[in-house]
């Protein structure tokens, strides 16, 4: 039973075929595996590629410096009026100077 593979059955021990070598199924199955990674590394370098041609173009020319300085406007207006807000709402928090502090009557039992 050393070396072999296998399982109890009735209580006696059957041994399962263990493959010397890979079936050609696997063959075909690796090839269509380095087709896919040849794939994927092709696209992910022309990927790259669009990128770098598209940092290039916004750091270069007028028309780039256009866009990342509308997108930093966009950004600017979108901080203020986080910051208004946050003002806006904790000064409904906080209580006027000299404002009396209410009294709740709490029932007990």
């Amino acid at each position: 039973m050393a070396g072999t593979r296998g399982h109890f059955e009735n209580g006696v021990w059957v041994e399962e075929k263990i493959p010397d070598e890979p079936s050609k199924g696997g063959a075909a199955k690796a090839e269509e595996m380095e087709k896919k990674i040849d794939q994927v590394s092709t696209d992910f370098s022309r990927v790259m590629g669009n990128i770098v041609g598209l940092a290039r173009d916004l750091v270069t020319t007028e028309e780039g410096h256009k866009v990342i300085q509308k997108k930093i406007d966009e950004a600017g207006k979108n901080i203020d009026a986080a910051i208004k807000d946050m003002v806006k709402e904790a000064r409904k928090s906080v209580k006027p100077e000299g404002a009396k502090e209410e009294k709740k009557n709490i029932k007990v039992g």
